[in-house]
């Protein structure tokens, strides 16, 4: 399984932001004596090992965020940010227009991640998500996952989002099932 060189830029403006670039780089410096993978410039089309990938995420909780998985959530919701405001998906989405974000995000999986599926059955008011076939059940596919749904219902303009967890690897099931609830 390999993931985008996006996800790992996306860390760096996440660090950078928090903690300054200095920062960033003594720990990108570090790491890459561990793993060469790092020791090359990565680019937002570069494909990456996900194993390596998300040991370097692990070494950066720890580092920066004192390992609170949670923060791979808050990495999905600037992911979000930066896509629908600056990035790639800017001007794909008029305000409100949830069902089509919705729809969409099964294909962002894919252009992010080698392996596995997510499937999104969308009502007027709630969605459900779900994601199969991750050959490695780490909450990060999960939190980075539903961070990214999330703040992208808000910055469409959809009030009051909020989450219920019906099954997640960081519960020890074999996939995730997340139902949003959100007001226009």
């Amino acid at each position: 399984m390999e993931i985008k060189g996006t996800a790992f830029l996306a860390r760096h403006d996440a660090v950078v932001a928090d903690f300054g670039e200095a920062a960033w780089r003594t720990f990108l410096t570090e790491f890459a004596k561990k793993d060469p993978v790092f020791t090359k410039p990565v680019l937002p089309m570069t494909w990456l090992p996900v194993d390596s990938y998300l040991r370097f995420s692990e070494e950066l909780l720890a580092r920066f965020y004192k390992n609170d998985p949670k923060a791979y959530w808050a990495f999905g919701e600037s992911a979000s940010e930066h896509a629908l405001t600056k990035g790639q998906l800017k001007a794909m989405f008029a305000q409100a227009d949830y069902r089509r974000f919705l729809q969409f995000f099964p294909g962002v999986w894919k252009s992010y991640f080698t392996a596995g599926t997510a499937q999104v059955e969308a009502g007027e008011r709630s969605a459900d998500l779900r994601i199969t076939g991750v050959p490695i059940s780490h909450t990060y596919f999960e939190y980075i996952t539903i961070g990214f749904m999330k703040r992208g219902l808000e910055v469409l303009g959809a009030k009051n989002v909020r989450t219920e967890r019906l099954k997640g690897f960081s519960q020890g099931d074999n996939e995730v099932h997340y139902r949003f609830y959100f007001g226009a």
